[in-house]
């Protein structure tokens, strides 16, 4: 099967993306024989749209409607080839126009990767919030502005669906201060805080964090760190939303809830064992405030 070694995106205008790829030499006489697809999402973990094909024996693609105005917008781009004889089908991907990591930046990455996943992160979902595509019934085109809210079509961001599939992430977050404001709709409970994580997924300001014990966060501002324009490090604004609201609707679909985790597993368990049945229930008591070997 063809294999993709480079696959990147370009561009000095803001009216196209162009996308390169190489392949790796392989044996196969008939080159005609696979279809390429381009395909492209406003997040990594999808959804996917194809954006072209089929098409063969090509190795550059000019996107025409990147809508690039966005400053917080990021395009991926993936590649799908098809064997039609076998019809065996590989993708390659995702790529963005982003700083690309040296050595030094790609070591801070795995780090820190390390250090949420297991030691100091929280396991999260984050759902990226849409900024272009179909819009929702309930905006009128004429005013420019959405008839209703609590839509659970668009979850009052205009556009259908809302938010982009879900991307498992691990968050670092602070503690958060509790405050209580008057309103002639009664009272308003707010949280506010901070929360940190590596530099996958990237994050916006609108998209949501859900924690596993169902507390929603609306990122507010996103500052990161970089090594030569590379993302190594995201430090994050939220802010709770309040029970009531649409987002709370976005669903989440997890095979065993009685199995997740919201941290390593190590975390949870003591890495001591007991030799025998007199050590174990020692340790019991002590755990539960007996004295040592009154439990029998």
């Amino acid at each position: 099967m063809i294999q993709v070694t480079k696959l990147y995106a370009r561009s000095f205008d803001l009216d196209h993306m162009d996308l390169f790829w190489e392949l790796a030499d392989f044996f196969d006489d008939n080159i005609l024989g696979y279809d390429m697809y381009v395909l492209r999402s406003e997040s990594p973990g999808g959804p996917w749209e194809i954006l072209a094909g089929p098409f063969q024996d090509q190795y550059q693609f000019r996107d025409v409607s990147p809508a690039l105005l966005h400053k917080w917008r990021t395009l991926f781009y993936k590649l799908r080839i098809i064997n039609r004889t076998t019809t065996e089908m590989v993708e390659f991907g995702p790529t963005a126009q982003l700083g690309e990591p040296d050595l030094i930046a790609l070591e801070i990455m795995r780090q820190e990767d390390v250090l949420f996943r297991e030691y100091v992160g929280r396991r999260c979902w984050l759902y990226p919030v849409r900024t272009f595509g179909a819009k929702c019934t309930c905006f009128d085109r004429v005013g420019g502005r959405r008839t209703r809210s609590n839509c659970l079509t668009c979850y009052d961001t205009g556009y259908i669906g809302g938010f982009l599939s879900p991307l498992e992430c691990f968050v670092q977050f602070d503690p958060d201060p509790k405050s209580a404001q008057g309103s002639p709709s009664g009272e308003q409970q707010i949280r506010n805080s901070s929360a940190r994580l590596i530099s996958f997924p990237p994050v916006k300001p609108k998209d949501i964090l859900i924690e596993t014990e169902n507390r929603r966060w609306r990122v507010a501002t996103v500052a990161q760190t970089e090594r030569l324009r590379a993302r190594v490090h995201q430090e994050l604004t939220i802010h709770e939303l309040p029970k009531g609201d649409t987002e709370y609707k976005l669903p989440i679909n997890i095979a065993d809830l009685r199995s997740l985790q919201p941290a390593a597993e190590r975390n949870f368990t003591n890495p001591q064992h007991a030799d025998n049945d007199a050590d174990l229930k020692n340790i019991l008591a002590v755990y539960n405030g007996s004295p040592r070997g009154t439990v029998r």
